[in-house]
């Protein structure tokens, strides 16, 4: 693929990104007000149904994800993009003629399972762009769905208040649908296998004929579920922490969540820029660095003793996250034989939602027993196990990479 046809058709992947989940996370907080008009589930509190349609699309991701990336592996990862925007599509629509809350679940739980749309992003990617630009592409991809999760909502609201919540869903899953077009006509099509090796900053072995992930990519992906676990756990606490003990706003509480997704979004291209070209294991010193910074930004957050301090924790936290996911992501797929990236991707967005199950139960525990200030320290505790595990893969890919050396001196 020449260098103008891999630019055009990144540009066209990030835009249906952007347009994709942008159109999911416009509705996204509102479901509950929703599950207030339809009829209940019988003899099941409200707030459990509430959990469920939240937690019924990541838990059936997490199984099914894999699946996904392996079947991109053999068919190619653009069928697999235009089937996860039918599913997103179909499933958001039958929301929007869903009469009780048992619909909803089912639909959510459908959606969650048969989508797979992150995944199949970057595993086109990745068999798109050259390899050098892979750490900037998974930036770039992060980017978008950050920026999707800091515009969409306000503009959610406004359509919610203005026409209702069915026609905003039905608003969104006319935009999802319009991606299908767009995405059958502007992205070329690419093998299912990837013709070029595995990028040279990996110091493992990664032929096409290989049949297995390594222990490297299997401890990247727990160092993924411990990251995101960290990284999710807030959204279980933190308006009820800024009211509660801080005393803010929630005009406060709407600061504090995008103070973070802005600096995110800023920073992650930069952290892939400064990673670009460093062997794996000088990469991973820096990401269990970024981890340090966390587990000191959480306890920030958590004992700030103003607003002003509050947000300027939020902001440097955002700062940190822009290069932990992406960059783990990018290394998950350079130290994958080429043949199973789309099940290791697939793997990397099971483990995120894993963390996201996990790091949800571990707020609501530590919140429950101890306060909700006790959320932040457990968060930075949720952060040094990510910097043990972290640790551990560094130590694997110091030692792959002095094996690898001794190998090419012998050979010489």
């Amino acid at each position: 693929m020449s260098p103008s046809s891999h630019v055009s058709a990144l540009r066209w992947l990030l835009i249906i990104q952007a347009l994709s989940m942008g159109a999911m996370e416009m509705t996204g907080p509102f479901w509950p007000l929703f599950l207030r008009e339809l009829t209940p589930v019988p003899y099941v509190p409200f707030a459990w149904v509430v959990s469920a349609v939240y937690f019924a699309p990541m838990a059936a991701t997490l199984l099914t994800a894999p699946w996904w990336g392996r079947l991109a592996d053999r068919v190619g990862p653009k069928p697999m993009i235009v089937r996860a925007l039918i599913a997103l599509g179909v499933s958001q629509l039958w929301t929007v003629y869903a009469d009780s809350a048992v619909s909803v679940l089912l639909a959510r739980t459908l959606q969650g399972g048969l989508a797979g749309f992150l995944a199949a992003a970057q595993i086109y990617a990745i068999r798109v762009a050259p390899p050098d630009m892979n750490r900037r592409v998974f930036a770039d991809l992060q980017t978008v769905t950050a920026c999707a999760s800091f515009m969409a909502p306000p503009v959610g609201a406004w359509m919610v208040g203005w026409m209702g919540f069915r026609l905003a869903n039905a608003t969104g899953a006319a935009i999802i649908l319009a991606c299908i077009p767009l995405a059958m006509l502007c992205l070329p099509s690419v093998s299912a296998t990837h013709s070029r090796g595995a990028s040279s900053n990996v110091a493992v072995e990664s032929s096409p004929k290989s049949t297995g992930l390594s222990g490297l990519v299997i401890g990247l992906l727990l160092g993924t579920v411990a990251v995101q676990a960290a990284r999710i756990m807030p959204q279980g606490f933190l308006v009820p922490y800024i009211t509660e003990t801080l005393h803010g706003s929630v005009m406060l509480a709407g600061a504090a969540y995008s103070a973070t997704a802005v600096t995110l979004a800023l920073s992650a291209r930069r952290w892939a820029k400064r990673f670009a070209h460093l062997p794996i294991h000088l990469t991973l010193n820096r990401v269990c660095a970024l981890a340090i910074v966390c587990v000191a930004t959480a306890l920030w957050q958590g004992y700030a003793q103003s607003e002003m301090g509050f947000i300027a924790a939020r902001l440097a936290w955002g700062l940190c996250l822009g290069g932990l996911l992406p960059v783990l992501n990018s290394l998950v797929a350079e130290a994958s034989p080429t043949d199973r990236q789309g099940l290791a991707l697939g793997l990397c967005s099971s483990a995120a939602k894993a963390g996201a199950l996990i790091g949800l139960v571990v707020a609501a525990v530590s919140t429950g027993l101890f306060g909700w200030q006790a959320g932040f320290v457990a968060m930075a505790g949720v952060y040094g196990v990510a910097l043990v595990v972290l640790l551990g893969v560094r130590w694997g890919a110091v030692r792959a990479a002095a094996g690898q050396a001794r190998l090419t001196t012998r050979s010489t």
